[in-house]
């Protein structure tokens, strides 16, 4: 659909809406004199209201929903548009049916005020949505002051580098970490937890040398499980999937196979191929996502080492147990590699969540005051604990989250805590709360001290992943190029193809797509991330 078609349609509604609430008016004013109502409270700096209207700010908001995210209401958002003086019409629509959705709305007559999802990239093509810079420069100090540096890449659009979005923000970094059977270590005699390279090759080979798992079969321990892009960060590479978009040192926005470090890394992984210290379904068994085949071979107590989420110390564990009583998997720094480079990535704090499409153009200054407020300290005290005496208390001058909302995530989503479809911060210390089950670390299990542990086990080589820019090369490229790019990858770990062929390999996309998408994206990485 073309830009100026959702507009001429929008706006022909809009027109004859605003007609209609003229000549209402007028009729009213005529009839009983009273003014015009006065323009929408101004409910976002520092969560204190200015002037209320006599009526709500009204506005329909658009999104897909999931797991146990409630649809109806709940006394958390009760009290949000009490204190805003707001009524949301929402539209909620599962996961899988909303791409269609979103496509079916942006034909009709019927565009919401806000919709949240459905791709930015395509929204900004169809016209349907508008830049918010200038807004939230002028009504949305709270939502930027919660936005770093590192924020504004996924933040902005690789289009044309404007925020078109109010993001939902989750203020706690740790996500991943590198994580080894400890009592593996114990059983092939090793005392010294590895930290460099080759310490960890040495432990590698026992591990596959030495039945470490102790089942009598000495062959079918996994020393390194899942893909072999979750060990890039030890050559220098900072990349958190099988794509690869990274910064290089000298800060250009390039794919990882543009970096000479990423020679160094396939020569290692043919050697560790070959040696029988990879995953042999490293292919199939990712490492950055929820895998259930990843999963399988951690709980049948075959795998030596992983980099993945560091829930998986909990959860590994406790299923090991019913197999080994003394299994133990445990997060530690990450590798230390041949060049002495460690990383590990951190989670992306920012998720772009809602945008105000030309039809709540009209009222976009009234949203944008209306999240201010979310994203208030009083806002952000709601979204993150609800509400004083049913949801938290206040012990030591800080909320407490009360039973059952402490007790999972779950049940914490059900009163709407950490509404994920709904622009907010939640803090750290919520997440936190919750994950530890308000218990103190000495009255956690041991599986939970590990998951604990190995969340801030290797902060101290946190970095932030960069995002993938969906230019115009990158989205119609990509299907080709992407694809034949993890194939080769595969193939040369294995042993199918030479570095050299592969190089050889890669250079023959660059003329059918590949180098367009690295110079847009450089391009586009300029502009977004000054």
């Amino acid at each position: 659909m073309k830009k100026r078609t959702v507009r001429q349609i929008v706006g022909l509604v809009l027109a004859l809406v605003m007609l209609s609430a003229f000549i209402g008016c007028s009729k009213d004013n005529a009839k009983t004199g009273n003014p015009k109502p006065q323009e929408s409270a101004k409910t976002g700096t520092g969560g204190k209201d200015s002037e209320k209207e006599k009526g709500p700010l009204k506005f329909s908001y658009m999104s897909t929903i999931w797991g146990v995210h409630p649809q109806d209401g709940t006394p958390i958002f009760d009290e949000l548009m009490k204190r805003t003086n707001t009524e949301i019409d929402f539209h909620w629509y599962p996961t899988d049916q909303y791409q269609e959705k979103v496509t079916a709305i942006l034909g009709s007559d019927n565009i919401p005020d806000v919709l949240s999802g459905g791709g930015t990239a395509r929204l900004v093509d169809e016209g349907a949505i508008i830049p918010l810079d200038d807004l939230l420069e002028s009504h949305g100090k709270n939502i930027l002051a919660q936005l770093t540096d590192d924020d504004y890449p996924y933040m902005r659009s690789a289009r044309d580098g404007h925020i078109y979005t109010v993001p939902f923000i989750l203020d706690f970094p740790p996500a991943y970490a590198m994580q080894v059977r400890k009592d593996w270590l114990d059983n092939v005699g090793i005392t010294k937890m590895p930290e460099t390279w080759d310490e960890w090759k040495t432990v590698w080979k026992a591990f596959k040398d030495k039945d470490a798992n102790k089942d009598g079969d000495a062959t079918n321990e996994i020393p390194y499980a899942g893909d072999v892009y979750s060990l890039l960060p030890a050559f220098g590479i900072n990349v958190s999937s099988k794509i690869g978009f990274t910064v290089d040192s000298g800060g250009k926005y390039t794919l990882m196979y543009e970096m000479p470090e990423f020679r160094t890394f396939l020569k290692e992984m043919q050697s560790m191929y070959k040696e029988d210290l990879l995953d042999k379904e490293f292919a199939t068994r990712g490492t950055f996502v929820d895998n259930p085949e990843l999963e399988k071979v951690l709980s049948a107590n075959l795998v030596g080492s992983v980099m993945t989420w560091a829930a998986n110390t909990r959860s590994s564990t406790e299923a090991m147990r019913e197999i080994d009583p003394k299994a133990a998997m445990i997060g530690v720094p990450p590798i230390k590699g041949p060049d002495g480079k460690q990383g590990i990535p951190s989670r992306v704090r920012v998720s772009p969540t809602a945008s105000i499409t030309i039809a709540g153009e009209d009222k976009a200054e009234k949203i944008i005051d209306f999240f201010n407020y979310v994203f208030s300290e009083d806002g952000i005290k709601l979204m993150s604990y609800g509400l004083e005496g049913t949801h938290h208390e206040i012990k030591d001058s800080k909320p407490v989250l009360k039973e059952p909302y402490i007790n999972s995530f779950d049940d914490a989503r059900k009163a709407g805590l950490n509404f994920t479809p709904f622009p907010h911060l939640f803090t750290e210390d919520a997440y936190m709360q919750i994950t530890t089950g308000g218990k103190t670390y000495e009255e956690l299990t041991e599986p939970m001290q590990y998951f604990y542990d190995a969340l801030y086990a290797g902060k101290d080589f946190f970095f932030t992943p960069v995002p993938t820019l969906t230019t115009d090369a990158y989205s119609e490229k990509q299907a080709d190029i992407m694809p034949k790019l993890e194939a080769m990858v595969a193939q040369c770990v294995i042993g199918e193809l030479s570095v050299d062929d592969f190089y050889k390999e890669y250079d023959k996309l660059k003329p059918i797509g590949l180098q367009d998408i690295l110079d847009q994206g450089e391009k586009a990485w300029k502009k977004i991330s000054k």
